[in-house]
């Protein structure tokens, strides 16, 4: 019988939406206010501000994606641990001892950067030795002694993860496990040994830094370019050359979201297929808005 515990979440969630949404609307505000501007100088500025703002985003929805998918299992064979592509399956023949940070003589110091959703790192103890945290509060920390290491979680019901911890370890093993352990690096490395996946991840991000580099050499050579149609006529209409930097962030924007998503299924059994065709959807972008530039420089208007 499976057991299956879930992390303290509300804080870190209220967190992270928050500063999803706060960022989705200063980005929103930013790109309108680059499209509104006729002087270069800010124009280039308020693109810049919004590309900065957009930064963190894939972060946050990383350390969200991380918590609403978190948990942990305790079973007759161990504990298996879940922290988004980061997972950790310990024998229970190995696990030494489970105590709450109330329990312990001494303080163990939480990793930098901890904040509520994510209290992620390794610290080493000079009598424990290294103790990683998997955890989302630090009010609610329980710590499970290992053989090669301490782990720092924090399921939402202390007591019951107790009664399931003791209960699992005295039925005994019927099937041991292996100690296993797996993390986004691993997952970095299995995409660019994936030939495929390695192929259409670079050719989608060189195709965006190409029209990077082509629309900065157009820029300095035109006032203005054709984009969009005026109301009630044919005719393109004429736009600050400045906005055909539009072009690479929008292209770039898309590739870190495809590949994000791309990268989640890759991972996921049954999904690879799914996973090229989310890949080679970051190579449309920047090919389509090339054939746009492209158009612009052999067919002016």
């Amino acid at each position: 019988m499976d057991f299956v515990f879930r992390p303290v979440r509300r804080r870190g969630l209220f967190l992270f939406l928050g500063i999803f949404l706060l960022n989705l609307v200063l980005l929103g505000w930013l790109v309108l206010q680059a499209l509104a501007q006729q002087t270069r100088g800010f124009f280039i500025l308020y693109l810049v501000a919004a590309v900065a703002v957009f930064i963190p985003v894939p972060v946050v929805l990383y350390r969200l994606f991380s918590l609403l998918r978190a948990k942990y299992v305790i079973d007759r064979e161990g504990l298996h641990i879940q922290w988004g592509l980061r997972t950790e399956d310990i024998p229970m023949d190995q696990i030494e001892w489970v105590r709450s940070s109330r329990d312990l003589p001494f303080e163990i110091k939480l990793p930098r950067g901890s904040f509520p959703g994510a209290v992620l790192g390794t610290r080493t103890h000079r009598d424990l030795g290294p103790v990683e945290f998997i955890a989302s509060d630090t009010r609610a920390l329980l710590y499970v002694a290992a053989r090669d290491r301490i782990f720092a979680i924090s399921p939402a019901k202390q007591a019951e993860f107790f009664s399931a911890f003791q209960r699992s370890a005295e039925l005994g093993t019927i099937s041991p496990i292996e100690r296993k352990s797996s993390s986004s690096d691993f997952l970095v490395s299995s995409l660019f040994s994936d030939r495929a996946a390695r192929t259409l991840i670079l050719t989608g991000l060189f195709l965006s830094l190409g029209l990077l580099i082509l629309t900065s050499f157009i820029i300095p050579a035109r006032d203005t370019v054709p984009l969009g149609f005026t109301p009630g006529t044919q005719n393109p209409e004429q736009s600050p050359a400045e906005r055909l930097l539009l072009l690479p962030v929008l292209s770039l924007f898309t590739f870190v979201l495809d590949i994000g998503l791309g990268a989640y299924l890759f991972r996921k059994k049954g999904y690879r297929i799914a996973a090229y065709f989310v890949f080679a959807s970051s190579i449309i972008a920047p090919l389509s808005f090339l054939v746009l530039v492209a158009l612009i420089i052999f067919f002016p208007v």
